[in-house]
């Protein structure tokens, strides 16, 4: 079973139940809370498209129940926490490509705060491709990356997804 395309999907969700409740409301405003997902690593088949549709073209794409082959960051956090998770991935360009990712929690950051968070994220993210090419020895094309994130409200729990599925 080889892939041969790919798609990225991202949602944060809060709920007042619990974390998993949060999750599942994550995977829902990512488009793919009806289907079954299983985790692989990080690795983008040689040649693999990169499929982008839009919210009503997800919708139909996959079949409630289907098994999808993902790589994903997935934070949970509680209430005072500022949440994120996010991909980095780079297609290969004579080679196989690379997925890596990172989430990241920080408690009650002020708003100045907040873009220092972010660009610690997108930091950590390039610095993990970087190593993992280093170390696979491949040469890709310009790395993209999606970046979820939320602050978790009083008496809520939070999550925050990116997914990149491939199929």
């Amino acid at each position: 079973m080889l892939p041969k395309y790919y798609l990225v999907v991202s949602g944060t969700a809060l709920s007042p139940v619990s974390p998993l409740n949060a999750f599942d409301g994550a995977l829902k405003a990512a488009g793919i809370h009806n289907t079954n997902l299983v985790a692989v690593s990080s690795i983008l088949p040689r040649g693999v498209v990169h499929l982008e549709l839009n919210r009503e073209e997800l919708a139909s794409f996959f079949e409630p129940g289907e098994i999808l082959f993902v790589v994903q960051a997935v934070r949970m956090g509680r209430e005072g926490e500022y949440i994120s998770a996010g991909l980095m991935w780079g297609e290969g360009t004579t080679s196989n490509g690379l997925v890596v990712e990172h989430t990241s929690s920080r408690e009650g950051p002020s708003r100045e705060e907040l873009e220092e968070v972010r660009r610690e994220v997108v930091e950590a993210l390039r610095s993990k491709f970087q190593e993992g090419v280093r170390i696979r020895g491949i040469r890709t094309k310009e790395p993209r990356f999606k970046v979820a994130e939320v602050l978790v409200p009083e008496g809520m729990y939070g999550c925050a997804l990116v997914a990149l599925i491939l199929c």
